[in-house]
C-alpha cells in the first residue's frame, strides 16, 4: 500500500465517541493495544481538539501514524485552561506516553543555589526547591552539565573568574584572566566581594522566583465563559491536585508531590494576571 492509499484510509475511532468528547477545557488520552499509553493532550476546546487529530491524519503522515494506533480514548473536563496544562504535565510524567517528548519527568533537574554571605554558587538538585532555604536559586536546568555550562556561558560574557565561581579546579591566577576573560578576582586585581556581586547581578534575570506565600494556597478557578469550578493546591511551586470544592481540596493526599519545572512555568505564567484567566488564590 502506497501513502496515498494509507492516508485516505478512515481511523477506527467512529464519528460517535467523538461526539461524546465535551466541548469545553479538559485533557485527553490516547490508548493503543493493550491500553498502552499514546499520547496525552489538553485544550480549552476538548472536541474540536481531538477532532482535529483525526482530521490531520489524512493529509498528515506523521499524524496518521498515531492515529492508526488509537484503539481507545479517556478524557477529563477541567474547570478552565490552568487545570487542564497541570493535569496534562502530571499525567504525561506518571503514564510516560511513547508520543509525548515534552512534559516527560526529568530526573536531572538541577539549579544554582547561591548560600547568603557565600562567594560561590552550590549545585544542587531542584528537590531543594521543596525546601526552605537562605539566599536565591538561579536558573532551572535538565541536568548538571547544562547548568555548569551557563554558568561558564555567563562568567564568559560578565569577565567572572570561573575559579572563583567553583567552575575551575586550583590556586592563584585562572587562565582566563591571562587572557582577558576574567577581571583578576582570583588573583587580587579584583575584590572577592565586588566580583560577588557582578556574578549576582549577571545571575539576576535567572533567579528562580522564590515562593510568596508561608505555606500551602488553593487556587480557585472559574472562568467566566465556563459553568464549573474547580480548586488547585499548590506549595512551593508544586502541584499537589485538584478537586471540585474546598473541602475536597483540603483533604487530598499530597506526600508525593514534588518540584516539576513544568508546573513551576504553568504557575508563572497564569499567576502574573490571575483575574484574567478566572483565579482567585487563598491561603489553605
Amino acid at each position: 500500500m502506497d501513502d496515498t492509499q494509507r492516508l485516505q484510509r478512515p481511523p477506527r475511532i467512529d464519528k460517535e465517541m467523538l461526539d461524546q468528547l465535551p466541548p469545553g477545557p479538559g485533557v485527553y488520552l490516547f490508548y493503543g493495544h493493550n491500553r498502552l499509553p499514546l499520547y496525552v493532550g489538553k485544550s480549552i476546546r476538548l472536541r474540536d481538539r481531538v477532532r482535529d487529530h483525526f482530521q490531520r491524519a489524512r493529509h498528515d503522515y506523521k499524524a496518521m501514524r498515531m492515529v492508526e494506533q488509537i484503539q481507545h480514548i479517556e478524557w477529563e473536563e477541567t474547570a478552565g485552561d490552568l487545570g487542564a496544562q497541570l493535569r496534562e504535565a502530571q499525567l504525561v510524567k506518571s503514564l510516560l506516553p511513547i508520543m509525548n517528548r515534552q512534559l516527560r519527568k526529568q530526573r536531572n533537574l538541577t539549579t544554582w543555589h547561591w548560600p547568603e554571605g557565600a562567594t560561590q554558587p552550590q549545585l544542587l538538585s531542584g528537590s531543594a526547591l521543596n525546601q526552605p532555604a537562605t539566599g536565591a536559586f538561579f536558573g532551572l536546568y535538565r541536568n548538571a552539565p547544562s547548568a555548569k555550562e551557563a554558568l561558564r556561558t555567563l562568567a564568559e560574557t560578565h569577565q567572572l573568574c570561573p575559579r572563583v565561581l567553583g567552575l575551575e579546579a586550583g590556586k592563584g591566577r585562572c587562565f582566563g584572566s591571562q587572557i582577558g576573560k576574567c577581571r583578576g578576582a582570583c588573583c587580587g586585581n579584583e575584590t572577592i566581594s565586588d566580583h560577588t556581586q557582578r556574578a549576582q547581578t549577571a545571575l539576576q534575570p535567572l533567579q528562580v522566583n522564590t515562593w510568596p506565600w508561608p505555606g500551602r494556597i488553593v487556587i480557585k478557578e472559574s472562568p467566566p465563559e465556563h459553568k464549573a469550578v474547580a480548586w488547585h493546591v499548590v506549595n512551593q511551586w508544586c502541584y499537589l491536585g485538584s478537586a471540585k470544592t474546598l473541602a475536597a481540596a483540603k483533604k487530598l493526599d499530597t506526600a508525593s508531590a514534588s518540584f516539576d519545572i513544568d508546573s513551576y512555568r504553568i504557575l508563572q505564567r497564569f499567576l502574573r494576571q490571575p483575574d484574567e484567566y478566572g483565579l482567585s488564590i487563598k491561603p489553605l
